[in-house]
């Protein structure tokens, strides 16, 4: 009962937060600059790659941070968003009787991309997306929900309707990877480069 009414606390409070944040930022974000347009650019098609390290979320014994891949691409179907998919592959190592690990690969063919407008050439964005976790022989396979924040820094012509784009990126995700009452969920933060074309 206690653990549940924590994390309504926790819950109720990141809300709180957010909607504040809402708030500062559209009080603050035309001296940032800030132009308020879809970013997605319609009809093009956007390729990834990115790396970083990965932390588990709760207390699993786990040593250190893992090391994360991920793939992906995705469609501009409109100004506003992209849909596309994702293949991310991590691994985490664990304290016990002896060393053991933890491998996962990620495929979510169900993604979701939110680009609001932008900061000059910083381009952020929000993102989902739902799938499954295909764990290794130690867990069971598990159903996948991930949600992302991060920035695009477009290094070519981007704007107003420039060429191919190539841009660095960053983006800090929460995926879910719940197997009964094992929580092997994570924490990624990753960097890499994004084409657009």
């Amino acid at each position: 009962m206690h653990r549940v009414r924590t994390q309504l606390w926790v819950g109720v409070l990141l809300v709180a937060c957010a909607a504040i944040g809402l708030f500062a930022f559209q009080a603050v974000a035309a001296d940032w600059g800030w132009v308020y347009e879809g970013m997605a650019e319609e009809d093009k098609v956007v390729i990834g790659i990115r790396t970083g390290p990965s932390f588990m979320t709760q207390s699993s014994g786990t040593t250190t941070a893992g090391p994360t891949l991920n793939f992906h691409g995705m469609y501009s179907i409109n100004k506003w968003f992209r849909t596309g998919m994702m293949l991310e592959w991590e691994n985490h190592s664990f304290n016990g009787p002896r060393t053991d690990s933890l491998d996962t690969v990620t495929l979510l063919p169900a993604m979701l991309e939110f680009r609001p407008g932008h900061f000059g050439t910083i381009i952020p964005y929000a993102s989902t997306g739902i799938g499954v976790n295909i764990n290794d022989s130690n867990v069971s396979d598990s159903f996948a929900w991930r949600l992302a924040g991060g920035l695009d820094y477009a290094l070519t012509n981007w704007f107003p309707n420039g060429p191919p784009g190539l841009l660095l990126n960053t983006e800090v995700a929460w995926k879910r990877n719940r197997v009964d009452r094992v929580d092997v969920s994570t924490l990624n933060w990753l960097f890499g480069v994004r084409l657009a074309f």
